[in-house]
């Protein structure tokens, strides 16, 4: 899979309005810097945004994301508590958080369980996982569902429509913009 199907594979449900974030991973070299900037401007020029992160060496993580649902999702009462809770300078705004994450994802061995608040997954799902690490979560499928697993269920379908949308339409041969004015949830075009 070339780099521009990833972005758009995996990044699909934040690029269609539908996630606040998504997050793919791929080795060092798989795409240029040159390349990675412009997919940068280009997801810049329709709202949403990419940070590149250095996992390893070996590794590279890219957070796609929508700033505008990102303030959705971390910005309530209790999301704002738990992230104060676990050190996050939430009183610096959300550029501040997300930088915090950033600095976590990179220098922690393991992952911070806080990551599935970002990527949209509830509050209630994400304390759980942290407690038992998934042992009796309701279903298991994009993340561990302990709450409402029909949402859930509901919300995992949408997400692998955009992404398998946006891939047809990226093999079928549109470009990225193409694909994102016709098939964004803001724009009416994949209906949840």
């Amino acid at each position: 899979m070339s780099f521009d199907k990833m972005v758009l594979y995996y990044g699909a449900p934040a690029l269609c309005g539908v996630k606040s974030a998504s997050l793919f991973s791929a080795k060092p070299n798989f795409a240029s810097a040159e390349h990675i900037l412009l997919w940068m401007q280009l997801l810049a020029s329709v709202g949403k945004k990419m940070a590149v992160i250095d996992r390893s060496p070996l590794l590279k993580l890219f957070f796609v994301y929508d700033e505008r649902i990102m303030y959705e999702t971390v910005g309530g009462a209790a999301q704002v508590a738990y992230l104060a809770a676990k050190g996050y300078p939430v009183s610096k705004g959300l550029s501040a958080v997300l930088s915090e994450l950033f600095f976590r994802i990179e220098t922690q061995r393991d992952f911070p369980h806080e990551i599935g608040l970002f990527l949209g997954y509830p509050l209630e799902d994400v304390v759980c996982f942290e407690r038992d690490g998934g042992k009796s979560s309701k279903f298991s499928g994009m993340w561990q569902v302990y709450s409402n697993v029909e949402e859930a269920c509901r919300r995992m379908a949408l997400y692998r429509k955009c992404s398998d949308t946006f891939a047809r339409c990226y093999d079928e041969g549109m470009d990225f913009l193409h694909i994102h004015k016709n098939y964004s949830i803001s724009l009416g075009g994949i209906k949840v």
